[in-house]
């Protein structure tokens, strides 16, 4: 036995003891969870297009957004829908919904075993053709909902046979789907912890099928360049080397302060936020400042400033923070300035500053 087939028969096995994914008829219809799938009597079966097949649902009309992916669907024969005569476009999706839709959509042949859970076929054509890796959900949770990652892993699969396998960091395979329009950016980002409604789950596919027939694809640029720096970070390819100096470079050490700088907000008198964990040799140089009038004697100084970051406040890579504000309401203007560099022999030739003036953020990017 081949060793993918041991994994296939170990990850076979974990599949066949994890409980059944609850039927989708014997669930709350606010609370389905699964894409409802009749099988059949047959003991091996093929998603073939259903031709001359006319479904609607009464939550997705003519107008709705995805009203064309989903039809398409349909038509396709990888969508069924649920037994409510609804398909649920704002419900998240599920590893088992995605999982089913990719590779029914795909044409890949179903081998049904008794007393197995309806989504297990699918799970095993998807593993059998590489579309998943057997490690990949080791907490055998088909049920848990499927994050954008694990659908631009099946989605890339899908287009590109020799990603298949492969071994390929998450980042180079996220990059791939964004440079062939399979994924798009939320608010400028890859989000790949992310989660996706049963509708943008559908219009992956539909942008998956498109590109594997040879189509093309409108591409997100600014979602795209993100996607670069982001594998760039993954390989370690962030260093501008000068002689026996290395600086970090500029489109990288900005989007690490626009990391840090995006997740702060003001709460409960608080600055919050969440520092981000950083590249080996790397570290954050920062300075949060509250401004106030200094007659109103908020602060002991003279200059009416408050120090939020002072030499013994300590942050942690990779945790939340929260700082205290002596007097939000009675402040001027907040400024959050971060550098992002060499945490060896800092160059200082860049920052980033945000304020927070009357209700409104702004973002100056300086480089030196």
């Amino acid at each position: 036995m081949s060793k993918m087939r041991k994994w296939l028969a170990v990850v076979m096995m974990v599949l066949a003891s994890v409980p059944s994914v609850q039927a989708a008829e014997s669930m709350p219809e606010d609370q389905v969870g699964v894409e409802e799938m009749s099988i059949g009597s047959s003991d091996t079966l093929t998603n073939e297009t259903k031709e001359n097949v006319y479904i609607s649902f009464r939550d997705v009309p003519e107008k709705h957004w995805a009203y064309s992916d989903v039809m398409a669907g349909v038509q396709k024969g990888y969508i069924n829908g649920l037994p409510n005569g609804k398909f649920a476009p704002d419900q998240t999706v599920s590893r088992a919904e995605f999982i089913k839709m990719a590779v029914a959509a795909l044409g890949l042949p179903i081998e049904q075993h008794p007393d197995e859970a309806w989504y297990v076929p699918y799970a095993r054509a998807a593993l059998e053709h590489g579309l998943i890796d057997p490690a990949e959900y080791e907490d055998g949770d088909y049920a848990r909902f499927m994050s954008r990652m694990e659908m631009v892993r099946v989605a890339v699969k899908a287009i590109d046979e020799s990603t298949r396998n492969a071994g390929l960091l998450d980042e180079e395979l996220m990059l791939k789907a964004v440079e062939n329009g399979i994924i798009r950016g939320i608010n400028g980002k890859t989000v790949p912890q992310g989660t996706s409604t049963r509708a943008q789950a559908v219009t992956v596919i539909e942008r998956m099928l498109k590109v594997r027939d040879g189509g093309e694809l409108p591409v997100d640029e600014e979602v795209l360049e993100i996607a670069r720096i982001e594998y760039r970070i993954a390989i370690g390819d962030i260093w501008e080397v000068d002689g026996e100096y290395r600086r970090v470079y500029n489109d990288i050490a900005s989007y690490f302060e626009m990391k840090l700088l995006d997740s702060i907000y003001i709460e409960d008198g608080h600055l919050k936020g969440y520092l981000p964990v950083t590249p080996e040799g790397t570290e954050y140089h920062m300075g949060f400042q509250v401004w106030y009038d200094p007659k109103d004697k908020v602060v002991a100084s003279s200059t009416g400033v408050q120090l939020l970051i002072t030499a013994s406040t300590k942050l942690t890579p990779g945790e939340y923070f929260s700082l205290p504000i002596k007097a939000v309401d009675k402040a001027k203007e907040i400024k959050l300035s971060v550098t992002f560099e060499n945490a060896v022999m800092p160059s200082n030739r860049r920052t980033t500053i945000m304020y927070y003036l009357d209700n409104k953020r702004i973002v100056e990017i300086i480089n030196y």
